[in-house]
């Protein structure tokens, strides 16, 4: 077991090593989006080591158990010299108990981190999982949750590429129509998005913080009615009471008008919704009547209620539009990208559906990797083919084979090989169907099974049947099948 001391000073070690690979991580070279990305990466996961060492340091110098207090005495007491010989025999005890067990110094841990970094033609591993949609952190992929938009309900339908402008555009959303359960479903699955986008592309910034100062100013401005799109909170004393001994029935009171009828309802703490004729009629039913102490303490808890859900909705609004602000240019580039691929021609789009969406800037060229725009397969030399080969093997044409399930292949030639590989046979297996020739070029599932039926009735046709196909000859050397030779012989003809 190691002293005390030596791990404080194997801590205090580690965090000069650390900042000194953060200072080299900060001035090495990024040739590439990947490697910005990846070196926050890295700097991130250098903090949180630095942050919980300096927590353990900090643990150690409180010295609330007197741990270091005793063995700081115990080695500079009248005894040191037997301190000093029972911690060398616990050393050469413990080498000669794992002989073979060699321990790797911080020095050559940091040092080969440094290596790799300083080497201009690494080659960069994915620290991180993106979809293929969102590019390695340069655009978002909001598929999913606009499919969620377009569901809600009374939602004006949008395309992508508008639903990327109106983002964060929540006053465009009335509050009493549309913002319901689902409403505050797509709300949490975009800020979680959002929150995990940023986390894996922008690790260094300090989102929290930005997002509790959000926080704080949108539940100040709620109060104060001041948040776009939220009206200031209800409370049973808003609004303007109605002497209703004044009115002889329902319809009287319609007469005041919506409005009217409104706020008298909101100043006794009822329900304000509904038709004229509803609201005047609520509102009639009250009188002669006093709502108990217990009936306004239900309804104010009511009111509670309300405003703390539409507090809630107004809070992940605002936490939205912090975290889009944050990704303005992540979400430009998505713009972009999705103009570019709505631009395509349709036969572009079928030849071309592996492109790279995006050509490198000259502050982003990979050398490593050969430039490849159009995915063409690598030649032996490890550089794209010509693309007139391309065309010539016919890899710009896709096939799709159900029975694979709707697996794409591409060029002709991939396409007649699949029909011998497992993926292939796996699926006629699935079916019940052999995978011999008969089958080949076959790559719906329904004329599979409809070309087994037929084969397998015409097999059953064809099959043996001892009554017509086995032969017998009589004394004359005439040849007929057994059905005839029973009858011939049961008339007595033979």
């Amino acid at each position: 077991m190691e002293s005390l001391l030596e791990n404080q000073r194997s801590a205090h070690e580690e965090r000069e090593r650390i900042t000194d690979s953060i200072t080299k991580e900060f001035l090495a070279e990024k040739r590439t989006h990947k490697a910005r990305i990846n070196s926050d990466q890295r700097v991130k996961k250098l903090l949180e080591r630095y942050e919980k060492l300096t927590e353990e340091l900090e643990v150690a110098y409180k010295d609330e158990n007197n741990g270091r207090s005793a063995e700081l005495e115990a080695i500079a007491g009248p005894n040191e010299f037997a301190e000093f010989y029972s911690r060398l025999k616990s050393l050469k005890d413990a080498h000669r108990k794992n002989p073979d067990e060699v321990a790797s110094p911080l020095s050559m841990e940091y040092q080969h981190m440094n290596e790799i970094l300083e080497d201009p033609d690494r080659v960069e591993q994915e620290l991180v999982r993106f979809t293929d949609e969102e590019g390695y952190g340069r655009f978002l992929d909001l598929h999913v949750l606009y499919d969620a938009y377009i569901n809600l309900k009374g939602i004006k339908r949008v395309d992508y590429l508008q639903f990327l402008s109106i983002l964060e555009r929540f006053v465009d959303i009335p509050k009493d129509a549309k913002k319901t359960g689902a409403y505050k479903n797509y709300l949490t699955q975009l800020e979680d998005y959002l929150k995990a986008f940023i986390a894996r592309t922008k690790p260094l910034l300090d989102l929290d913080g930005t997002l509790q100062q959000a926080d704080s100013d949108s539940a100040r401005l709620f109060v104060q009615g001041g948040l776009p799109g939220w009206a200031k909170p209800q409370s049973a004393n808003d609004g303007t009471s109605i002497d209703l001994s004044q009115f002889a029935s329902s319809s009287d009171l319609e007469a005041l008008g919506l409005e009217r009828l409104k706020n008298a309802l909101l100043a006794l703490g009822l329900k304000c919704g509904g038709t004229l004729k509803d609201r005047a009629e609520r509102l009639f039913a009250t009188k002669g009547h006093s709502l108990s102490e217990m009936e306004k303490k239900a309804l104010r808890s009511d009111m509670d209620k309300e405003n703390a859900k539409n507090e809630g909705l107004a809070k992940s609004e605002e936490r939205i539009k912090k975290m889009v602000e944050i990704l303005g240019e992540e979400r430009e580039a998505t713009k972009e990208n999705t103009e570019r691929k709505q631009a395509r021609a349709v036969g572009e789009g079928e030849e071309e559906e592996e492109e790279i969406e995006e050509i490198p800037s000259d502050e982003e060229v990979d050398d490593s990797v050969p430039y490849n725009p159009k995915n063409l397969p690598l030649g032996w030399d490890g550089k794209p083919i010509p693309y007139w080969l391309y065309k010539l093997h016919g890899l710009n044409i896709s096939y799709s084979c159900e029975i694979c399930g709707n697996q794409t292949y591409k060029g002709p030639k991939a396409f007649q090989r699949h029909f011998t590989e497992w993926r292939h046979s796996h699926g006629m297996r699935c079916l019940g169907i052999p995978n011999t020739p008969h089958f080949a070029n076959i790559t719906k599932i329904a004329d599979a099974v409809e070309l087994w039926q037929k084969m397998k009735s015409e097999k059953e046709r064809h099959k043996w049947d001892a009554d017509v196909h086995e032969e017998y000859e009589d004394s004359a050397g005439n040849v007929v099948n057994k059905r005839t030779y029973e009858d011939l012989k049961r008339q007595g003809l033979l």
